[in-house]
């Protein structure tokens, strides 16, 4: 009978620990979530050219916006933000819209390295659950090396850290490699001679990467612009991992 009572003192004990973590954890991700907003609200308000940005910004929103009236009350970036949360376009769960604002600013690395660390550590909200019960969740994946994070995550990245990245994509992308390279904005004359000169999938896709980051990458932006085409390539999972490798101290 004692040990009955104890193992369900015990059970209530552990339950109460895993609800208390799950709330510590939804109110950090909230409050970065909240602190990504802030900064970019700052970053386009101190800019310069923020009224041309604003409105440069709800144009390409329009469609989400999907309100005349409302467009035109939209006055600030915050208003905006606001609006597009309302729309369920934006929210802890998704910072896309986020990353296409901060592709638009001028130096964005930092602001676009928080993001992707976000994006990369977050626990979606209908995952919370299994991720406590299972203690699965990788806590390293938020922690970012001092070094790192003084320095460009993109035109600085180490050889190593950006050849593990590219191998990645080249294992993983599978006949995925067509659409891939459409929303990298490779020409069809040139998925057509990489199609007809390589026989395998991987050699297709090592090609694909190879022209990519040669004749088309940005140096500063090449591996925001390959997550980018890898989630319309409908590849999230594959985006996780590469940005996982881009908090790696390689």
């Amino acid at each position: 009978f004692i040990i009955s009572k104890f193992v369900k003192f015990t059970r209530r004990v552990e339950s109460f620990v895993l609800r208390f973590s799950k709330f510590r954890t939804q109110k950090m991700t909230l409050s970065e979530y909240s602190h990504l907003k802030h900064q970019i609200v700052i970053s386009v308000g101190s800019s310069e050219r923020h009224v041309q940005l604003k409105d440069a910004l709800k144009e390409l929103f329009r469609n989400e916006i999907n309100s005349p009236r409302r467009y035109e009350q939209i006055n600030n970036i915050s208003q905006l933000l606001n609006v597009l949360e309302l729309r369920d376009v934006l929210s802890e769960d998704n910072v896309e819209p986020l990353k296409k604002i901060v592709e638009r600013l001028p130096n964005c690395n930092d602001l676009m390295r928080k993001i992707l660390q976000y994006e990369a550590s977050h626990v979606p909200r209908e995952y919370e659950n299994y991720y406590a019960s299972e203690n699965t969740q990788n806590t390293s994946n938020r922690v970012v090396n001092e070094s790192y994070i003084n320095t460009s995550p993109f035109g600085n990245m180490s050889p190593k850290k950006k050849q593990r990245i590219i191998e990645t994509v080249v294992e993983e992308i599978g006949n995925g490699w067509t659409d891939l390279a459409r929303n990298l904005k490779i020409r069809e004359c040139d998925i057509d001679d990489i199609d007809a000169n390589n026989k395998s999938i991987a050699r297709k896709s090592a090609k694909l990467m190879e022209l990519y980051l040669e004749k088309k990458a940005d140096p500063d932006k090449w591996f925001f612009v390959l997550c980018n085409a890898l989630e319309k390539t409908r590849r999230k999972d594959l985006t996780k991992s590469i940005q996982k490798i881009l908090l790696m101290n390689l």
